[in-house]
């Protein structure tokens, strides 16, 4: 695993350094990146970080701190294609809002800390998540927003299971799991409770409520960043023997428009037109890539996630539900995917 990150900091800055794009993408998709991070450089507040869903008006208030990893994940990837400087500026920004976290962070913190090193230089934000967050969990003695009530790795893992439980949208969690997943790996945490929580996630997922879709994309993505194999032993998905399997089943909820469903009983008449959302589509796409083997639905993804650009150059999660900072940042890091010499 830190062979994976090594080469995937190496590719980053490479990248970076050298202003090369080892596949180069087409003039559409340099302005899709242009316009998303020019959009998300407008919308930034004063502490770095960004309001959700989109700008409260008021750029001195405090962003929320749950968001701001996916936001930065694809504003970093837009400055990968770009070089722009004011794209670079607003992320020393956002690693000022991440160094300044104590006791908040989000599972997502871990692969946002290790992209702005990849980008900045150094290894401050790794080592900040590491040592506030990551090594606290280890020994059980991380308090979570100062509540008091000491957690290690594993409890944390199981309080985010039943949070989403208790919300009413239990399938998201798996989609918290597995990201949280990638993110411990990028920054060279221990991952075994985050593995054992995917796969748990995995055999109670059900089309039956909300979040399937994105919460089998987040956790097959996770298990297949760290390599490891899954045979589902309950729930929805029990057929499936491995993770290929599990990512052929995702495939099936693309649409005939090259989006993915926000929930697997929403595929219908003309495979599902109309139900396609981008957050949705964005995870599918990473996932698919992490896999490998899946470049046709990968770049009718790509192709769909471009269609559906605003005018701003942010995203909307789907049709008139209005623009949002977070599902911007997801569909720029998804529409990364083969853009930045990272993997082929």
């Amino acid at each position: 695993m830190k062979k994976k990150v090594f080469d995937i900091l190496i590719a980053l800055v490479l990248v970076t350094s050298l202003n090369i794009i080892a596949v180069a993408p087409v003039a559409a998709s340099v302005s899709a990146f242009q316009d998303g991070g020019d959009r998300l450089v407008e919308l930034q507040n004063d502490d770095g970080g960004w309001d959700w869903p989109l700008d409260n008006g008021g750029p001195t208030t405090s962003s929320p701190a749950n968001t701001i990893g996916p936001i930065g994940m694809g504003l970093a990837q837009a400055y990968l294609v770009t070089n722009d400087p004011d794209h670079y500026a607003a992320l020393q920004n956002a690693a000022n809002f991440l160094l300044a976290k104590t006791n908040n962070f989000s599972p997502s913190d871990g692969y946002l800390a290790v992209m702005l090193d990849a980008i900045l230089g150094g290894t401050v934000c790794t080592d900040h998540v590491m040592d506030n967050f990551y090594d606290l969990l280890a020994i059980g003695e991380y308090d979570r927003n100062g509540w008091g009530i000491s957690y290690d790795t594993a409890e944390y893992v199981q309080s985010i299971r039943d949070s989403r439980a208790n919300q009413g949208i239990p399938n998201l969690a798996a989609w918290d799991i597995g990201m949280g997943l990638v993110g411990a790996a990028m920054a060279g945490a221990h991952t075994t409770a985050w593995i054992d929580g995917v796969k748990a996630e995995i055999d109670e997922l059900g089309g039956d409520q909300y979040y399937d879709v994105i919460g089998l994309a987040g956790a097959v993505y996770g298990l297949a960043f760290v390599g490891e194999d899954f045979d589902p032993t309950a729930g929805e998905h029990e057929a499936a023997g491995s993770l290929r399997d599990l990512a052929d089943i995702l495939v099936g909820y693309q649409l005939a428009t090259g989006g993915f469903t926000w929930n697997s009983n929403y595929l219908g008449k003309s495979k599902g037109r109309g139900n396609e959302t981008v957050q949705e589509t964005a995870y599918a796409i990473l996932d698919l890539y992490e896999m490998g083997g899946y470049a046709t639905q990968i770049s009718v993804a790509k192709q769909y996630l471009r269609s559906v650009q605003l005018e701003t150059g942010g995203w909307e999660n789907y049709a008139d539900s209005g623009e949002n900072n977070e599902v911007t940042g997801e569909a720029l890091w998804a529409l990364s995917v083969y853009a930045n010499g990272l993997k082929q």
